[in-house]
């Protein structure tokens, strides 16, 4: 992050990490880049959910959502530039390795809970 003199910053996508937050307003909310490390839906193991919602806007490249409706586990293919608010359970992959980059505004401090997807029963 870099911060101008004329009172905004400018982002940088590229983080080389699956999370990172770039930028912060404490105790109130977060930005984070996003990059998951999961290339198939096969490698999607764990579903998490937070206590807040939380926004997730593809800006580039390829992301399918992977999110639990109930106990069936549905994929929702991101489009680029699209907000989607995500309440649930849920985690995400890459399509065969592709490139893609979530931005993610959420609650500062959130709370999270993991469940492994093979406890979702149809």
């Amino acid at each position: 992050m870099r911060l101008m003199d004329h009172g905004y910053h400018v982002l940088d996508l590229e983080t080389g990490v699956r999370w990172k937050v770039v930028f912060r307003d404490a105790g109130k909310w977060i930005l984070g880049i996003y990059v998951p490390e999961n290339t198939s839906r096969e490698e999607v193991k764990v579903l998490e959910r937070h206590d807040a919602p939380e926004l997730f806007v593809l800006v580039k490249g390829k992301v399918t959502l992977v999110v639990a409706n109930g106990n069936v586990i549905e994929e929702v293919k991101m489009e680029l530039g699209k907000p989607y608010v995500v309440t649930g359970w849920h985690n995400a992959y890459r399509p065969e390795g592709s490139e893609g980059v979530v931005l993610v505004v959420e609650r500062d401090a959130v709370k999270t809970e993991f469940r492994r997807v093979e406890d979702f029963k149809a």
